[in-house]
């Protein structure tokens, strides 16, 4: 939970909302990850396939406050503008 509030859109809404358990990237050695000039869309096709747990119960979302000032400009330092 000490990341949850780095996860946030440029509305200033929280948007973490499902976690899973560690991945061992060395499954995706074959395709040359670390070093791949092309796209490597098996890895996040491969994320969307295991199972998540939420994190807050329903109706929680709504109830979560907007991110604020410092930490939102924090996030967009470095960005382009």
């Amino acid at each position: 939970m000490s990341y949850f509030e780095h996860y946030y859109n440029l509305k200033r809404e929280k948007t973490l909302r499902n976690y899973s358990r560690p991945v061992n990237l060395r499954r995706f050695d074959s395709i040359h990850w670390m070093t791949a000039e092309e796209d490597l869309w098996s890895i996040p096709e491969y994320l969307v396939t295991i199972r998540h747990t939420p994190l807050l119960r329903a109706g929680m979302a709504t109830r979560l406050g907007r991110v604020d000032d410092r930490l939102f400009a924090a996030g967009l330092a470095g960005s382009a503008s």
